[in-house]
């Protein structure tokens, strides 16, 4: 089978992007597969490989086309549950593009990622379900989380040696016909005529307000507490317990 695994962070246009090559309903379905909030699989009933069939299938378009998109923590949230590199595993058995989706404006995309974080809103069509509040401690939390989410994926790519495209979301917000045309060469399958995506920017005045505080907080903030992630252990009774008895495993990397 051919398929493509874009590889990036949250807020990177990637869902923007995803919906352009899902219109297409031959070339993949892209989401987050490996998301147990979005595949809905019981791994514990579940084997290394019937696992990766379901999640190839449920990429999947029905001419036999797949593509998902894959942050740091899916990839580690995988490994953690059956030991193995997904990505290596799908290059093994698969004809895979890897493509490698990054911004280079990370105070935006942080901004964005903590406002979606608190309204729990990832698209424009989803209703805000808490309204935003100026967070100036979460916002560099999450740039901090961006920036190691991108160092880690390029230093992977470069000590894995695989072949892979880059692209850059402010390089192709004018125009992304050059993103859709490599995937859909090498799933050879015709470029759409028109791309179309129901998705809209969500971009407002309050992202430029939150930027231009940040920008003037940061001057005496203490970036340092903000990038220890240390100690965020989400506060359910069982990890209280689990803290009581000293049996807390340590938690996986990119476990934001």
């Amino acid at each position: 089978m051919r398929g493509y695994l874009l590889l990036t962070e949250a807020r990177s246009g990637s869902n923007w992007l995803g919906s352009l090559i899902n219109h297409s309903g031959n070339m993949g379905q892209s989401s987050e597969w490996l998301s147990p909030k979005i595949h809905r699989l019981d791994t514990s009933a579940m084997s290394w490989d019937a696992f990766f069939a379901e999640i190839i299938k449920k990429s999947s378009t029905p001419n036999g086309n797949f593509g998902l998109k894959i942050f740091p923590n899916h990839l580690f949230q995988t490994r953690e549950i059956y030991g193995m590199d997904f990505i290596q595993h799908c290059l093994s058995v698969h004809d895979v593009a890897i493509v490698f989706l990054r911004r280079s404006d990370t105070l935006r995309q942080a901004v964005s990622y903590a406002r979606a974080r608190q309204t729990r809103s990832f698209a424009a069509h989803i209703e805000c379900k808490i309204e935003p509040a100026y967070d100036f401690e979460e916002i560099a939390r999450c740039f901090f989380y961006i920036r190691d989410s991108y160092i880690f994926w390029q230093s992977y790519l470069e000590l894995t040696g695989v072949t892979f495209t880059e692209f850059v979301y402010e390089d192709i917000v004018p125009d992304p016909s050059s993103f859709v045309r490599h995937i859909a060469e090498h799933l050879q399958v015709s470029l759409p005529a028109e791309p179309q995506t129901s998705l809209a920017v969500q971009r407002d005045e309050l992202t430029e307000r939150w930027i231009a505080r940040f920008n003037e907080d940061r001057r005496s903030a203490d970036l340092l507490e903000a990038y220890d992630r240390r100690e965020h252990i989400p506060g359910k009774i069982k990890n209280f317990f689990k803290l009581a008895t000293r049996s807390l495993q340590p938690r996986y990397p990119f476990a934001f």
